[in-house]
Formats: C-alpha cells, sequence, structure tokens
C-alpha cells in the first residue's frame, strides 16, 4: 500500500511570499518551530543554549537540504515530529526531523 497523503503545507512559500517581502526558508523553519512550540514570544533569555536561534538556524538548514530544499516538507516533516513527539511524550528539536523516517 503507497503513502496516499498529500502535503497540507504545499503552498506554503508561494503564499508566504505574497504577504512577505523577503523570505528566507531556514529562518521560516526556525519560525516554525518556535511558533509549533509557543515559544515565539518568550523573553530574551529564553532563546540561548538548545533554543538559540543561531543553532537551530544550523539545523534547519541541514533539515532544508534533506528535504531537497523543498520548504512545505520542511514543515511538513516538523509538524509530524511534533505529533511524534506528543504522541511519544518526548522532547524533540529540528535535528530530531532527521533522526527518524518521516516520508
Amino acid at each position: 500500500m503507497e503513502n496516499d497523503l498529500k502535503n497540507p503545507f504545499k503552498g506554503y512559500l508561494a503564499n508566504l511570499q505574497k504577504h512577505k517581502q523577503a523570505v528566507n526558508p531556514v529562518h521560516e523553519i526556525v519560525n516554525c518551530y518556535y511558533k509549533m512550540n509557543g515559544w515565539e514570544k518568550m523573553p530574551k533569555e529564553f532563546y540561548t543554549g538548545r533554543y538559540a536561534y543561531n543553532k537551530l538556524a544550523k539545523e534547519a538548514k541541514m533539515l532544508y537540504e534533506a528535504c531537497s530544499e523543498i520548504l512545505d516538507d520542511a514543515i511538513w516533516a516538523l509538524d509530524k515530529m511534533k505529533y511524534l513527539a506528543e504522541k511519544g511524550k518526548f522532547d524533540w528539536s529540528i535535528i530530531t526531523c532527521l533522526k527518524h523516517k518521516l516520508k
């Protein structure tokens, strides 16, 4: 049986570009990760260590490249990992997407 799932984030980048002037896919992946976890409005002190933007941007770039530089697929991978993490009750980061087979 083939995987009949359709990517719900298809067209995400095109839609985003309609509303924002310059879009960097790596930054968008990090921003989506923050939003998925409810961390987009945290105090400055929060964004250090494992949640540091530069660390997450490096992970996001690896994920983006692993997804053949298709932003929709990278965000879908984040969404699937968030679901698996909530279901399995484990902590996750962007890099965790690369350690699981999400396709």
